[in-house]
């Protein structure tokens, strides 16, 4: 595995750590989610941080008969992680108060973040345009 490789599966798996945590967070903190919405977002957290864990951990992932090479579950992951933001942070934009507390500056933050998230996903799902192909190699 060549160093960049490490790295970025090394972030991953730590990102997964971190949202797996943060929706243990939110359970800890709002006790078992009863509305929909909660229940939506921590399945999303789930959803995301195990993507993430298990493409850290692993160069390949089993769903039921299928075998997934890691670029490709990551971009989906990764993806989940930018359409879930947007979604909340637009819902809270439109209702007005917003999930950050920065007020307009959050549409900004926002978009970027889905930007970045977006240019990630495409690049881990495509083995690299920008970011070296050797970077997602499979072993």
């Amino acid at each position: 595995m060549n160093a960049r490789k490490a790295v970025l599966r090394r972030g991953l798996a730590g990102g997964g750590v971190a949202t797996l945590l943060l929706a243990v967070c939110f359970v800890a903190a709002l006790g078992i989610p009863t509305t929909p919405s909660m229940v939506g977002i921590v399945v999303w957290l789930v959803a995301v941080g195990c993507g993430m864990l298990a493409v850290g951990r692993r160069e390949r992932v089993s769903l039921g008969s299928t075998t997934l090479e890691w670029p490709r579950v990551a971009a989906v992951a990764i993806a989940l992680l930018a359409v879930g933001w947007a979604a909340i942070s637009a819902a809270s934009l439109l209702r007005g108060d917003g999930v950050t507390g920065l007020g307009p500056l959050e549409g900004l933050l926002t978009a970027g973040l889905v930007g970045y998230f977006a240019w990630f996903a495409r690049e881990c799902w495509v083995g690299g345009s920008v970011i070296e192909s050797e970077t997602f190699v499979v072993d």
